[in-house]
């Protein structure tokens, strides 16, 4: 009897396991434009607002993560203030206090968030409109294949 209980309890302790697993490892439901633009956040944001009306709020405090054991790094986030639509948005610097999000290349200043980008045009919409800012000097869709790569988005506590 107590043979059994053990075993049943491993397959559960391994069900657990493996469900955490493909939870934590499964994409998140997102679209991704990387942004090339050396300017500060604010800036951005601020480029963003007057493109499409919209109101991007610095999120405070600052967005937390460890980028290593034993570096934790700060990154600059905005949100958008306009999410009763059904969309929302983020945007979030790459480089922080500890390094970067993501250093792949080619490395993107920021990072634009998009959950329910449909309710806003879609994502071409507004590739076409941040393309028109003098500021940026490239925007593109992240690769969905490669979001597994940003192991940083699990870590947004919005999400």
């Amino acid at each position: 009897m107590r043979y059994n209980i053990k075993i049943i309890f491993v397959e559960i302790l391994l069900s657990i396991k493996r469900h955490k697993s493909t939870f934590l490892g499964a994409s998140i439901d997102l679209a991704i434009i990387a942004i090339h633009a050396q300017i500060p956040p604010h800036l951005m944001a601020w480029c963003l607002d007057d493109t499409f009306s919209s109101r991007f709020v610095r999120q405070d405090p600052p967005f937390s993560v460890f980028l290593s054991q034993n570096t934790e790094s700060t990154h600059v986030e905005y949100y958008w203030e306009g999410n009763e639509t059904g969309c929302e948005m983020w945007i979030i610097e790459n480089k922080g206090t500890g390094g970067m999000l993501y250093s792949g290349k080619p490395t993107p200043d920021f990072w634009l968030l998009m959950r329910g980008a449909e309710d806003m045009g879609g994502i071409e919409d507004w590739l076409r409109g941040i393309k028109t800012i003098a500021s940026i000097q490239l925007a593109y869709p992240f690769p969905a294949d490669k979001h597994s790569k940003l192991h940083w988005v699990n870590a947004l506590s919005h999400l």
